[in-house]
């Protein structure tokens, strides 16, 4: 009788169909790539939104800090950011165009004024009193600059000591001004040359210390 065929072999593949696979894997990988591309566009639209600085105005704030004290206006410029930070992300919210005086006599102080009327306000009358009214959206690129640089001197006030880790990281990721750090510089300017190492290279044994040529023991048998 003929001798029977050998048994073929398994396929690689044989026990590894798609019913194998981890459906909770592959909704964690689903979502870290998700999460990864959301992280990528916020970098690169927070990269293209770049704000010109405002020197001038950088100076007047300085000025402002100094006069009063760091600790005094803390919190009145926190607020102004605050404020404006709130018009920018909604500058079509026309409730947030115009504030009444009084309000932001409480919140900010009337000397810090001149930040909204850098941002596009202008104070008018109407019925209910005097309102601080914004211009518009046309204004917008110029309520930015003003909202970096009331943030940036809102950061400077901050006691560096009392800081929590949380804000510390918030303020990293949002490219913030960090109080008692001027700039974090890690870049290389010039690479060092390599160095050549001081330690020996261990020697090879020889016949002396009862080996071949070939690296093996010798017995002395014959």
């Amino acid at each position: 009788a003929p001798a029977a065929a050998p048994a073929a072999a398994p396929a690689a593949t044989e026990g590894y169909g798609p019913g194998d696979v981890n459906p909770e894997l592959v909704l964690q990988a689903i979502e870290a790539v998700t999460q990864a591309l959301a992280e990528s566009k916020e970098a690169k639209k927070l990269e293209a939104e770049e704000v010109r600085e405002d020197l001038e105005l950088r100076k007047r704030l300085e000025a402002f800090t100094a006069e009063k004290g760091a600790e005094t206006v803390r919190q009145e410029l926190g607020n102004a950011s605050k404020i404006l930070r709130r018009l920018s992300e909604d500058i079509l919210n026309v409730k947030l165009h115009a504030m009444r005086r009084e309000v932001l006599e409480r919140t900010v102080g009337e000397s810090l004024f001149f930040t909204f009327e850098e941002a596009g306000f202008q104070e008018c009358s109407t019925e209910t009193g005097q309102v601080l009214r914004w211009a518009g959206p046309d204004c917008s690129e110029r309520l930015k600059e003003v909202l970096h640089e009331v943030q940036r001197a809102a950061d400077l006030c901050l006691d560096p000591d009392t800081m929590s880790f949380d804000q510390v990281s918030e303020m990293v990721s949002k490219g913030r001004t960090l109080p008692g750090i001027l700039q974090i510089d890690d870049k290389v300017e010039k690479p060092l040359p390599a160095k050549d190492s001081a330690l020996e290279r261990p020697k090879t044994l020889g016949r002396s210390h009862g080996r071949s040529e070939h690296g093996m023991l010798e017995t002395g048998a014959t």
